[in-house]
């Protein structure tokens, strides 16, 4: 986890990265009773990332959902142009249990974990953390115990081959 590689920064089509990933995932036993809902914004601009990245940081919350979810319920992946912040908003919800308000301030932390001995090393979520932030990103979780948690990730949009400067700012 710790050895340094070399990123392939690209423009990269999100919606395709999480349906790849999903298309890898939803055939495993874990998955069989879980109701995949999607609403991808067809019109979403690319994101500037290493593809590797993203797909490793959707598998890992893709998982978790599953996993909280004891393999029952709904994963609900939405994407969407956040024009005023300049990024795209990926969405990641599920119908599990929930966080307990106590732990969810720290689910982003290396080692820390709520699953038994020997199920996980709490480095999922810090890792996910880890590849928003070299991304220039910020990712939020949101729980209400009994309803589900939900993580929001927004990803700067690619930049424009003008550096992004308008007209007006080149006076």
């Amino acid at each position: 986890f710790t050895r340094q590689t070399r990123h392939l920064m690209r423009p990269h089509d999100v919606n395709q990265a999480i349906s790849r990933t999903l298309f890898l995932l939803k055939s495993q036993s874990l998955f069989q009773d879980i109701a995949i809902e999607t609403d991808f914004d067809p019109g979403l601009p690319t994101v500037y990332s290493d593809i590797q990245q993203m797909n490793h940081m959707f598998m890992n919350i893709i998982l978790n959902a599953a996993q909280a979810m004891s393999g029952r319920g709904r994963l609900t992946i939405r994407t969407a142009a956040a024009v005023e912040s300049g990024c795209a908003r990926i969405e990641i919800s599920d119908t599990g249990p929930g966080i307990p308000a106590d732990v969810l301030p720290h689910i982003f932390e290396p080692f820390f974990t709520t699953k038994d001995e020997g199920q996980g090393t709490g480095l999922g979520l810090s890792l996910v953390y880890g590849i928003v932030e070299n991304h220039g990103g910020r990712i939020k979780a949101f729980s209400e115990p009994g309803h589900g948690a939900a993580f929001v990730i927004e990803l700067p949009i690619t930049p424009r081959a003008d550096g992004g400067r308008s007209r007006e700012q080149e006076t």
